[in-house]
């Protein structure tokens, strides 16, 4: 069993350090569209707003030069070019309340702003106790004749929750694989529920008003591939999310047109700051690795929880914002993965109970990024030794026991493994471990063979790889071939989270010796145009600067951030513990370091190790 835990590592310590978001603007070129919900005099929950507060939004647009455009504006500029006012903007209200007739449509109609209202179509003739009184169809019938507003779906009654996991945990209906009787919904069984919903909305309005409407905001903006790809099949065009970013008129203007939800306390000076950064929040990265090892204990669901407990308590008082989450177990801690905390039928499962731990750290406001292994997963080479990665000396052989990324029936696991990641958790994000390397060595598994004669012509052996011109080729194709793994998973995990974001792990060395992409087959360039975030472990006293540490953090950063283009990108990962010397760094330590890389114009951090529990 788990020990009971204190709160005594350095992570803790970070409460300490003082940081200063920087401000980030948002795109000029683009359509911000608007989210609002209630409109009464007294708001009864974050996303409602008085009708004064509306008025003076509404004022101040007048006032500063935006225009509001219609559903159809917007359809035609994305699809066909068709030119937009200067300070294009889409107003957007959800839900149907009575208010949107009472108290919005009077000040649309006052200055004459066109806008956009999405009704869950089960609601008209009956809505749930707590939603309150919903407009009806007769209102609905005038307000579309006066031409200021467009109706859209919101469904038919998926706007609600679902159980997710086991532990009972709230999912989205739109977006979840329900986890019912002590099972998880198949996929099938989720399509044919989307599609029968999509389908009901859609003939409720062709009875109500005589036709199919255009666009659909995805309930909580939650949604995935598959439903937008049933829901064209219904005749939706446009798909309204939720997000606090600009909308460039592309084909993803489309199928993903993020709103920023307005908030109640949205007035004056804060809500022309939204409308000029297009978030509410600051987009600095401070993150934390977590360790699902650390807080499992497979004798006690009640210690697990207190364990969980104590350790959003400590992120909290760290200032934490984003989490690195464990999404497998590695409790030999030699990095050779043997399962994982996920539903999955690709892996050994130890526990089922990431989601459950994400579900928890998003509903405290926490970023939720998965940390996964990929070429370590040792399940991979089970009945497939051949497929092990191979190097052509001994003293050569790397610090893991890998899969090689040449192996078709490697690429083919691990979609599948990372797609039942994504389908069955909700995370904002997935970090790929630095498991993802071949050294000079590596590789010569009969796949990574194979690949170099297809690339080359050239039979891979150790004596025509002293040729430089050869040994370069092959180091970038094994580069690539890495990085197309990545590319890979993500687009099978983007199948479920449209909205997730992408790090991967990179060593120092790439940054301030490019020539060791031969040794470890990263490049820093690649990084930074196939991730959103390239997570550097910058760790002095691992990489034995032990005389200078503050220097080589310095020169590391100028190296990196050379192109200051690089400074929202990058972020830089610190130890908090000394695993040479066996102890934590202390808090002046950390903050040398952290004023170090701010003074060099870092704005993102992330540290590690994330091991916030120690025993007493």
């Amino acid at each position: 069993m788990v020990p009971n835990l204190l709160l005594t590592t350095a992570l803790s310590l970070l409460f300490f350090l003082s940081f200063t978001s920087p401000v980030i603007a948002a795109e000029e070129n683009g359509v911000m569209i608007l989210c609002y919900h209630d409109v009464v005099e007294h708001p009864y929950n974050t996303f409602t707003i008085t009708p004064n507060t509306l008025k003076e939004h509404f004022e101040f647009l007048k006032k500063n030069g935006y225009h509001p455009i219609s559903l159809d504006q917007y359809l035609e500029a994305s699809t066909q070019g068709t030119p937009l006012p200067n300070k294009p903007i889409l107003l957007t209200f959800d839900d149907g309340y009575l208010s949107l007739y009472t108290k919005v449509y009077p000040l649309l109609k006052e200055y004459n702003y066109p806008a956009v209202s999405a009704i869950v179509t089960s609601w008209t003739d009956y809505a749930p106790p707590d939603v309150g009184e919903v407009i009806t169809w007769g209102q609905i019938r005038e307000m579309e004749k006066s031409g200021l507003i467009s109706f859209a779906s919101h469904t038919h009654q998926s706007h609600r929750s679902a159980i997710m996991n086991p532990q009972g945990d709230s999912g989205k209906m739109t977006e979840t694989l329900q986890y019912i009787h002590g099972q998880y919904e198949s996929i099938d069984i989720y399509h044919q529920r989307i599609q029968s919903d999509l389908k009901q909305s859609q003939t409720v309005f062709e009875k109500e008003l005589g036709h199919k409407v255009k666009a659909i905001a995805w309930p909580y903006g939650s949604y995935t591939k598959s439903a937008i790809d049933i829901a064209q099949k219904e005749g939706f065009t446009l798909f309204l999310g939720l997000d606090d970013v600009f909308n460039s008129l592309t084909p993803s203007s489309m199928t993903n047109a993020r709103r920023g939800i307005i908030e109640t306390n949205l007035t004056g000076d804060k809500f022309a700051n939204f409308l000029k950064s297009g978030t509410h929040t600051s987009k600095q990265m401070m993150a934390a690795q977590l360790d699902i090892d650390l807080i499992y204990d497979p004798l006690s669901a009640s210690e697990t929880e207190n364990n969980l407990a104590l350790a959003i308590e400590s992120l909290r008082a760290a200032e934490i914002n984003t989490i690195f989450l464990q999404g497998f177990s590695d409790i030999n801690g030699n990095g050779n993965i043997e399962s994982v905390y996920f539903y999955t039928k690709e892996a050994p499962v130890r526990a089922d109970i990431f989601s459950h731990i994400a579900a928890k750290l998003r509903k405290e406001g926490f970023i939720v990024y998965a940390w996964m292994p990929t070429l370590a997963c040792q399940w991979l080479l089970k009945d497939r030794p051949e497929d092990t990665v191979i190097a052509y000396s001994d003293k050569g052989k790397g610090w893991y026991n890998r899969a090689t990324s040449f192996s078709p029936e490697v690429q083919t696991h691990l979609e599948a493994l990372f797609s039942d990641l994504a389908a069955y958790s909700y995370i904002d994000g997935i970090l790929f471990q630095d498991d993802l390397y071949l050294n000079d060595y590596e590789d010569f598994s009969p796949a990574a063979k194979r690949s170099f004669y297809n690339s080359t012509g050239l039979a891979l052996t150790p004596e025509i790889l002293q040729d430089s011109e050869t040994q370069a080729q092959w180091a970038q194709i094994k580069t690539k071939a890495l990085t197309d793994l990545t590319k890979k998973l993500i687009v099978a995990m983007k199948q479920y989270r449209p909205y997730l974001a992408t790090a991967r792990n990179l060593y120092p060395t790439i940054i301030t010796e490019p020539q060791s992409e031969f040794w470890l087959s990263q490049n820093y360039d690649q990084y930074l145009t196939t991730y959103d975030y390239t997570i550097v472990m910058a760790y002095p006293y691992m990489e034995k600067q032990y005389d200078k540490p503050l220097v080589w953090l310095g020169q590391l950063a100028d190296t990196a951030l050379k192109n200051k283009v690089n400074t929202s990108k990058v972020v830089f990962k610190l130890q908090t513990y000394d695993w040479h010397k066996k102890q934590w760094l202390s808090v002046r330590e950390l903050q040398q370091q952290v004023a170090t890389l701010k003074s060099k114009h870092v704005i993102h951090f992330a540290f590690y190790p994330e091991n916030i529990f120690s025993s007493p």
